[in-house]
């Protein structure tokens, strides 16, 4: 037991040095890191026999091409940075841009993007992060285990060995032992740091929720819909009489994009017909913000929950002050685009 508590403290140090100070070019560490974790919470039985055995443990990179894919789906579609370089996005980035997002309209989440575009991703994946692109060796794996000034002591600690030829690496049993037992307070670790850097490139709401892989629930704007339904009936954009007998008709909109602000906060909700959300889809629709504005300070203590929703976004400076400056970052440094009046009332 003593033995295992000593590798233990030895395994800890190096993990948190590797996330806390290891390479911070881009956010791959905390990618990697995240997909040895998963891989051992999914194959724990095999890896314990493995342990038993004096085996190493093999992952081969085809299983990080996939977990690459499916963790930066997400940041893609929630626009957030991996890179201090604004013009030069990570391989994986570029990947998911070119190979899925111009090919296929995005659905919610990456379980339903069609397959053939997830192989052909994987394959590039493959190649571009984890292969040989441009006669270089891959330099997300074996970069993962380099500390700066590391001591000589710390430099022979090492979780797996690389082995490039193969397209593998090999966990050695004592660094499972380690990874086993406290995988789950880790892979929150990693979470945390990951998103720590992220908003140190620049802040974005619910940043490690969405690292975390978001958990989507639609029914969840009911009661949103029934509270604004009590004040309004008609479309915010283009005032079209909502029908109550076409409720598939009738949507609740955030008007600063949910993949951005990534909450149900009633003072960023309001009704609209099917036509002028599709229209909107995650644009900020620049025309009415002003009238947002007018509704909430009018309706602050008739709409039930306005109140307290614009309370909690007052941060001493004024909620409308702090709307601005969601919006603002939601525009200017986030890439989403701005969307007039016309372009959202229009009918196909």
């Amino acid at each position: 037991m003593k033995e295992f508590e000593s590798y233990s403290q030895v395994y800890q140090s190096k993990f948190v040095a590797i996330i806390t100070r290891g390479q911070k070019n881009n956010t791959y560490k905390f990618a990697l890191a995240r997909s040895i974790l998963g891989y051992i919470g999914k194959n724990e039985t095999i890896i314990q026999k493995n342990i038993e055995n004096n085996k190493n443990t093999e992952i081969k990179y085809s299983i990080f091409a996939d977990d690459f894919l499916r963790y930066y789906w997400y940041q893609y579609k929630f626009k957030i940075r991996q890179s201090h370089n604004v013009n030069d996005a990570p391989k994986i980035i570029q990947i998911l841009k070119d190979e899925i997002f111009e090919k296929e309209s995005q659905p919610e989440n990456f379980e339903k993007v069609s397959e053939k575009l997830k192989e052909n991703a994987r394959e590039l994946a493959l190649k571009k992060v984890f292969g040989k692109e441009k006669q270089k060796l891959s330099q997300v794996v074996p970069r993962f285990q380099t500390i700066p000034r590391e001591s000589e002591k710390g430099k022979k600690i090492r979780f797996y060995e690389n082995d490039e030829q193969n397209k593998r690496i090999l966990l050695n049993p004592e660094a499972m032992k380690f990874l086993i037992k406290y995988r789950v307070l880790l892979d929150k670790f990693v979470v945390l740091e990951w998103a720590k850097f992220c908003d140190g490139i620049r802040p974005s709401p619910g940043t490690a929720s969405k690292i975390e892989e978001p958990k989507f629930d639609r029914k969840s704007l009911k009661p949103n819909e029934k509270i604004l339904r009590d004040h309004f009936d008609t479309c915010f954009y283009c005032e079209t009489k909502l029908d109550e007998e076409l409720k598939n008709a009738i949507h609740v909109d955030h008007f600063i994009p949910h993949s951005y602000i990534f909450n149900n906060e009633i003072w960023n909700l309001v009704l609209s017909c099917s036509q002028c959300n599709l229209n909107k889809s995650d644009s900020l629709a620049v025309d009415f913000k002003d009238e947002l504005i007018e509704r909430n300070n009018n309706q602050r203590f008739q709409i039930k929950g306005l109140d307290y929703s614009l309370t909690k976004l007052d941060n001493g400076l004024g909620w409308e002050k702090e709307m601005e400056r969601m919006y603002e970052d939601c525009y200017k440094y986030w890439g989403f685009t701005e969307i007039t009046k016309e372009d959202i009332i229009r009918k196909k």
